[in-house]
């Protein structure tokens, strides 16, 4: 137990240093991050829901996922034609036509599992790139380094509170170990940290009610994005989805919570500005 502790605490580290200083440093390294962790996350995806199907089966959503964030990357960083959107349709063309040549007799649900981690997995963190870019040309990493702490926040405050105050749990059939109690704590050091963001950190990219607004729907949709993922482990019978992460388990494991609180994020910003 001691060693795996040790072992989540240093892989923990690390990963957290690595993802503060690939936001900071410069718009390119924050790209060159999420590109990475789209094609982990996609890799992990297609192995997990497509295992007995051929190369092509399962890269072609990495492949098409990667091109579609690289062009989004570019779109937001060069300030690109809005007409660079319309590359969307060849792609999805591609992914339908090949079809037609698979001959696995599954097809289409090969094709739906495809465009589903598309959508899962790639668009929330084009999402996340634009943040870097929301309503400004140049790169600003205030609204997703914000994000990123708040959404270390609410794990860790979940985490502590359920451990030491949880008793009534919130979705026993898909998570027994999520509790009420840690999704109140995971709020309650949300709003702290929140509050402590707009006042003491440089992140002028929100309003002191922007930025608890959107620790709260860090912690609701981050909890609802972690359960998706449990759902989708308890459907095909495993742990974790990958054991990359020492101690952690996979990538998709680490950033379950990212997929569906970036988009929730991202339009209450689209709301208020």
């Amino acid at each position: 137990m001691k060693n795996n502790f040790t072992q989540r605490s240093i892989t923990g580290t690390l990963f957290v240093a690595t993802v503060t200083a690939a936001t900071l440093f410069h718009e390119f390294s924050f790209f060159a991050l999420l590109f990475v962790i789209n094609f982990m996350c996609l890799l992990e995806f297609y192995e997990l829901v497509l295992p007995d199907k051929s190369w092509i089966e399962k890269y072609l959503g990495i492949i098409c996922g990667s091109i579609i964030f690289i062009m989004f990357a570019m779109i937001f960083s060069a300030d690109l034609s809005l007409a660079w959107y319309y590359n969307l349709i060849p792609i999805f063309l591609l992914m339908f036509i090949i079809k037609l040549f698979e001959k696995s007799h599954n097809e289409f649900s090969t094709l739906a599992f495809q465009i589903l981690g598309i959508l899962y997995i790639t668009m929330p963190l084009v999402l996340l790139t634009k943040m870097g870019f929301f309503n400004q040309l140049n790169y600003s990493y205030g609204l997703p380094m914000g994000f990123f702490i708040l959404l270390w926040t609410s794990d860790t405050g979940a985490y502590l509170a359920g451990k030491t105050f949880g008793k009534t749990k919130l979705f026993e059939r898909i998570s027994p170990k999520k509790t009420w109690e840690g999704s109140i704590g995971g709020v309650i050091l949300s709003l702290l940290v929140a509050f402590g963001i707009s006042k003491f950190l440089n992140f002028d990219d929100a309003t002191t009610k922007d930025w608890m607004v959107i620790g709260v729907l860090v912690v609701i949709f981050g909890t609802l994005g972690d359960l998706f993922e449990s759902l989708l482990k308890r459907n095909l019978n495993i742990k974790d989805s990958g054991n990359i992460l020492p101690g952690h388990g996979g990538v998709l494991d680490r950033f379950d919570g990212l997929f569906l609180s970036v988009p929730a994020v991202y339009f209450y910003l689209l709301l208020t500005n």
